[in-house]
């Protein structure tokens, strides 16, 4: 014969013991340092910032029937309260390849960034950063150093995509 005594025991220890480990198990994804308040941005787009500059999103989309063409697309945002430009970048690895500034909002062979602005480039723009003699594969990274008048200069590695999907239609000028 069974004892009834027994079972609502067990069935009290197992909600307490559940109970207490609720506040614990609650808490692991809050707080500054919580992995969801670090997340690094998703998708292709390389971050990096240079004093009050920030590169956002940036991405080389090759140029599909010239594959070894590029366009660099992206957002260059100054926060700084006096203006900036880019001077142009460089692709430091591979080598061999020349980037030019084009597009309508070129003053003097730079791209003018306002104080306290976000100027897009290569895609929704006038503006393109485009790269010839790019030779690496789509998917790989290429290391880009952008120039800044005021800001200096930074390294980074820049996804290289295939102008497919999302990348459709954008091509250098």
């Amino acid at each position: 014969m069974r004892s009834t005594t027994r079972t609502p025991a067990r069935r009290t220890a197992a909600l307490v013991g559940a109970l207490a480990l609720v506040p614990a198990l609650a808490a692991c994804a809050s707080g500054v340092d919580a992995g969801t308040s670090v997340q690094g941005p998703s998708g292709n787009g390389a971050n990096a910032n240079v004093g009050p500059i920030q590169l956002r999103d940036m991405t080389l989309v090759s140029g599909g029937t010239d594959p070894q063409a590029a366009t660099t697309i992206g957002t260059i945002v100054n926060t700084g309260t006096d203006p900036d430009a880019l001077l142009g970048a460089t692709i430091t690895s591979p080598t061999g390849a020349t980037v030019r500034l084009a597009g309508t909002g070129i003053s003097g062979s730079t791209l003018p960034l306002p104080p306290q602005s976000a100027v897009r480039i290569g895609f929704n723009s006038d503006d393109h950063l485009d790269v010839s003699g790019l030779s690496i594969t789509p998917s790989f990274f290429a290391q880009v150093q952008f120039s800044f008048q005021k800001a200096g200069t930074i390294t980074m590695p820049v996804m290289v995509v295939p102008p497919t999907g999302i990348y459709q239609g954008i091509s250098p000028l």
